[in-house]
This record gives C-alpha cells, structure tokens and sequence, in this order.
C-alpha cells in the first residue's frame, strides 16, 4: 500500500502543473469562500514564493486543521454530488496535493473570531493550529515549489513566462464575476490591477483592454434551462491563435473541443481558415446537465446534451455575426497623401489606387481608352429590400468593367464597389454544390476513359471510406488495387478541374476535417475547395456576358459576403469617401 506521501505527490503530478495551477486552486478556494477581493504575491514567478490572500468566510481550527488532509474538505456527501456541482472546488486534492511539493503556510479567521489560526506544512508534516495574526479570510503562502522534486523542477520555464502565465490565469478567473477585485505582486511590482466593475464590458476591458472590449459584439440566446451570454469580435477582429477565446461554465473556465468548434463554425466563410476569432463566452446551465468530474484539473467537462450546447453556440454567434454591415470599406490614404499619389503615379500601376478609383467614377470610357479595359453598361437590376445591400443594387444606371483580368469594377449612383471576380465565382460554385448536395441532385460527367489515379494505400483507404458522400457530391471513384483510385465521374459544375486535382483536394479536406468531424462540415469544406479550385483565376479575361452574370447572382444573393475561404468579395467606396480624399470636401 502506498504511504501518504507518495499518494500525495501522485495527485500532485495531475493537480500541480506549475505556480499558475497552484495559482488556479488557491483563487478558486477564495471564490467558494465568497472572497470580494483578491491578493496575489508572488516571487520567481511564483516558483519561489506564491501567496493568495482573500477576505472571504475563513476557516475555523477543525476546519483548518483538515484542509491540508486528502479529500478532507470535499464537498461531495454522496455519488450523486458528482452529477451536482456547483462549486469550484469538489475533491479536497488541491492543498493537499500543494502541500506534498512545497512550503505550505496558512492563515486563516473567520469573522466571529478576536484572532486568527495558523497552519504549517513541511514535508508531511502538519504543525498547527496555532494562534497567529491575519484578519478575516485566509493567506496561503507556497514556498520552494517542487525544491524537493527535481526532476519536476527542471520542467518549468523561465521566471518570465511563469509569470506570464500566472497573469493569464488570475484573467481567467477574474473573468466572470465583476463584483470581485485583484491584485496582483511581483517582486514587489504590481503587474495586475483588477477592480470590480459595474457591467461585463467594463470587465472585460480591464483583463483584456479597452480597445478590444468596445469592438466587441454583445449577444445572447437560450433555450430550455440553457443560456448564452457572448462577446465576440466582428469578422475585421481576428487573431493568428485562439489565446484569446474564453470560454465560461457555470462561471468556470473550460476547455472544450466542440465549444470551439461551434465558434469556428460560427465564422465559417466570413473569416480565413487560418484566422481565429476573438470571443468571450459565459454559458449558464443546471450542473445537473453537465459532468465536470473528468479531471483533477477540472477544466475538461462532458455535456449530457451536448448538441444542444453546440448548436446554441453556433447559431446565436451566427446570426449576430450575419447581422453585421457587410460591404467592406476600402482602406484609403490619409487626404493629405493623395496629392503626392496623384502627383507621382501617372498611370494604374498594377494596383487599384486612389487616383485611379477616383478616374473610373469620374470617367469609365476615359480608363477604357487608355488601359484598354472593356466598360459596358450593365442594364437596371431589380431593387432589393433589406439592410446592407452591395453598391450594384442601388438605384440608378449601372456600369462595370475587367480591370487587370482580375477585378469587376461596378460604378453605381452612390459611389464604387470593386469585386473580386475570383472570389465571387467561388462562392457561386460554392453555393451551386452545397444546394445539388443537400437536394442529392449533383450533375455528373462520366468520363468516356475512366482515369486512374495513384496514391499511397492510406489515401486510398481514406477515400474509399468516403465514397457515398464523394458521390453526392458528384465525384465517382472505385477501388483499382491497393494504391489506385479509379475515376468514373466528376461534377459538372468542376469541369475546369482534372481528376487528379480533385482527388488530391477531397484528400487534404479529409485529412483535415475528416476526423470526428460531421458531414455537413466535411461537406462544406471540400466544397469549398473544389469550388476554389474550378473558379476563374486571376488573369482570366472573362467574357461580358459572364460577368453580368456573375453580378446579377450577386444582387440575387447580397448576403454572401465572402468566398467559402472568407475573404472578402468586394470592397466599395463612397461618392463623399472619394471627395475627402480629393479635397472637395472637408
């Protein structure tokens, strides 16, 4: 049978990470005990000494002298607790755990008492309680984290980034409640000032700044004993991780896979793939709905109904982020530097600058003469009604033109708007495939010569399991040996495209997106890129009639703002935009 000790140091390898877990479980044990504020000092980055003071209930001398004992001070009476929690901590494994790799001093009063209790932990070793001086609520003090544990020891970073974590920790926790304030201490240096707010804006802008916090998007939602409550960043608000999403249970920070994969859903096609949105979610549901006994850590859980979890997630954000103006502005020069533009650059120059957008309002026959770009005037379109309309659905003649083989640009009585021709043809495939896939009515083309297409015995494999969805989407390929593909069909809708071309393409989707992942996503995805893959290239002189065509399915569909991949399908300007940057007006 084990001793203590190593039972101990057993639950302290789950539990004690690093001085911000330590971090973690002793703010934790604060808010249970209704801490109102929050003291953090720390030296080494917390390595060497890690103290959390609070002012809430305190402990009395039975209960002191228990907190330091395995599971001592659980919460949990029964089996059923488990399915219950409300509280952050429920095992009774964090001071015990902390207390087998390092220093353990505690102070602690309740409010009741003239005097406070001390507490000592030294290698196993409890002295206490003892008659000690500290006002209401309980200090914590860590010292020599794993100094008797080496090999531990050797896995922590620099002082530095310790620190650093430690900081995003105390943010973490600091999160939810806005009545709670912090502080916290580093040799001797305030790092990290938390006051108690009046509302949830103000709070998130003192964790994460007052710039980020008044760009973010408020939204909430629910549904049966579930509720949302979220601030996410608009579609031009994206970062290059997801460090900063936040995601809150029952005011518990979680880490969960399928959460985040309900808010990278949520920005499908608005946002490029490698992009990440900023969000800060606070869901609120029965504890009895969700386990949160997955690990020491607690920061894992397991939904009974998750997909009710996910789809609230997914749809809320959704319809809040489709709400959002969709025309992209164009980013032009400051006023000032226009006159040096126009003076330098005599010509277009390969890129669409502001002397020649303002030409092409001014005078389309002009550019067309000079550049020998085509202007045609595309006839009225019919009206739509509702918010946020592209420029080539206003009132008023219209006129387009190829610029570079690349781009469309439309001239409208309110100003400009310059397409992506790429882009907006991506979507148009994009939107055909997803439409003849759901109503399982993809055209095929059968290949006079089935193709024969080689790759490794894996990949095979991998598109063999996929076959039926291949197939609704039009792409029909057989076994042909163990490292052979035989191609018998394709989509119409991807003539441009070769059969090894999409083959390889259906792979990377799969390899990517296939694991775990839903049809309707993976079915997304490789719709998506084939889409990319056959739509008009950069440099593709498109006939007239073509790009009317794609703009009249664009005014039929002014909500697709984006390509699947999420850039943008156009940029506009306005008339006034244009006469700022001119001079005409101030």
């Amino acid at each position: 049978m084990l001793s203590a000790e190593v039972a101990n140091r057993i639950a302290a390898g789950e539990v004690v990470e690093r001085p911000a877990s330590v971090l973690k479980e002793l703010v934790e044990n604060a808010l249970d005990a209704g801490a109102r504020h929050i003291e953090v000092e720390l030296e080494g980055g917390g390595i060497k000494l890690l103290r959390v003071t609070d002012d809430g209930c305190g402990m009395n001398a039975e209960d002191l002298a228990l907190c330091v004992l395995p599971h001592a001070t659980s919460k949990i009476c029964d089996v059923d607790d488990l399915f219950r929690v409300a509280s952050f901590g429920f095992r009774g494994e964090a001071l015990p755990s902390i207390a087998a790799v390092s220093e353990v001093d505690i102070v602690s009063r309740v409010r009741e008492s003239p005097v406070a209790l001390g507490l000592r932990v030294r290698s196993g070793r409890i002295e206490g309680p003892m008659p000690a001086s500290g006002a209401p609520g309980t200090s914590v003090c860590v010292r020599g984290l794993f100094a008797e544990v080496p090999a531990r020891l050797r896995f922590l970073k620099q002082e530095r980034s310790e620190l650093a974590q430690c900081v995003d920790t105390l943010v973490r926790l600091m999160l939810p409640d806005n009545s709670v304030s912090a502080r916290m201490v580093h040799e001797g240096r305030t790092v990290l000032e938390i006051p108690a707010a009046l509302d949830r804006r103000q709070r998130i802008a003192a964790l994460l700044g007052d710039e980020l916090a008044q760009g973010l998007l408020e939204v909430h939602g629910g549904e049966s004993g579930l509720a949302l409550e979220a601030w996410i960043g608009p579609c031009s608000l994206v970062r290059r991780t997801s460090q900063e999403q936040h995601v809150f249970l029952n005011g518990r920070c979680i880490r969960d896979k399928n959460i985040a994969f309900a808010i990278k859903d949520a920005y499908r096609e608005l946002i490029m793939p490698k992009e990440h949105p900023v969000a800060v979610l606070f869901i609120s549901m029965d504890p009895a709905q969700v386990d949160v006994n997955v690990h020491p850590q607690k920061s894992e859980v397991r939904f009974r109904n998750r997909d009710a979890v996910v789809g609230l997630v997914r749809s809320v954000l959704r319809r809040r982020l489709l709400a959002e103006p969709g025309e992209r502005r164009l980013q032009m020069p400051a006023a000032e530097a226009v006159r040096e533009i126009a003076a330098l650059q005599s010509d277009w120059g390969g890129v669409l600058s502001a002397p020649a957008l303002a030409a092409s309002a001014a005078s389309p026959a002009q550019i067309h003469a000079k550049a020998g770009h085509r202007c045609n005037t595309l006839a009225r379109l019919p009206a739509h009604s509702g918010p946020d309309l592209p420029s080539i659905v206003r009132d008023g003649p219209l006129h387009f033109m190829q610029v570079h083989r690349a781009w469309i640009v439309v001239e409208s009585s309110n100003g400009l708007t310059i397409v992506d021709q790429h882009a907006l043809h991506e979507r148009w495939l994009y939107e055909e495939l997803l439409q003849r896939f759901e109503a399982a009515d993809v055209e095929s083309q059968a290949l006079l010569v089935p193709e024969q297409v080689q790759r490794t015995s894996q990949e095979v494999a991998l598109l063999l399991e996929h076959q039926p969805l291949l197939a609704r989407l039009g792409l029909h390929i057989e076994p042909f040996g163990t490292s052979t593909i035989l191609v018998r069909a394709l989509p119409l809708a991807l003539r441009r495209v070769g059969a090894a071309e999409l083959i390889d393409e259906a792979l990377r989707v799969l390899a990517d997106e296939g694991g775990g992942s839903s049809a309707s996503v993976l079915v997304s995805a490789l719709a998506a890129d084939l889409a990319c893959r056959a739509a008009v290239r950069f440099g593709d002189r498109l006939p007239d009639e073509e790009v009317a065509a794609l703009l009249q399915w664009w005014q039929r569909n002014p909500l697709l703002r984006n390509c699947p991949h999420g850039r943008p399908v156009a940029a506009g300007i306005s008339l006034q935009e244009l006469e700022y940057q001119f001079l005409r007006k101030k």
